[in-house]
């Protein structure tokens, strides 16, 4: 008899399967805030992305006809503060051509493309693009000078 007692109180009960829809509806909006917080985090690990200075040399460059030329350039990779970032993509590309490197621990990288100018033109420009974790894209059009050499 006392068994039953406690069986019709728990069914009499029913406070608990009210609560019940409203404690999942507040779980389920707390997971999911957390949920956001870490794909973000694992996604978009810097909140403050850095500035880059890039430099590139030579900045001029001759070619001889209107043949394509292989041509070489050195890119330096530094934080604002003058240190070297290592490990950053950078592309040069135009006038037909486009080449690509990775900057050492020194923040150097080597990068070579083929250019060609066109019969008739005498000078060209190559457009640089460098990307690097948690630093702004950096990206210039123009940045470097192609000139035909007057024979």
């Amino acid at each position: 008899m006392k068994n039953r007692k406690k069986y019709q109180y728990f069914l009499k009960n029913e406070s608990a399967v009210l609560g019940l829809p409203m404690r999942l509806t507040v779980s389920l909006i707390i997971g999911t805030m957390a949920l956001i917080a870490i794909l973000s985090t694992i996604l978009n690990p810097c909140l403050f992305p850095h500035r880059m200075l890039v430099t590139i040399s030579p900045e001029v460059t001759t070619v001889q006809g209107s043949d394509p030329e292989n041509v070489s350039f050195i890119v330096f990779v530094n934080d604002t503060d003058g240190f070297a970032l290592s490990g950053a993509s950078v592309i040069v590309k135009g006038l037909g051509g486009a080449g690509s490197g990775v900057s050492d621990k020194n923040g150097k990288a080597l990068v070579q493309l083929r250019v060609q100018l066109e019969n008739g033109t005498y000078e060209g420009y190559l457009d640089i693009s460098v990307r690097a974790t948690c630093h702004v894209p950096f990206e210039y059009q123009a940045i470097v000078k192609i000139v035909r050499k007057n024979r």
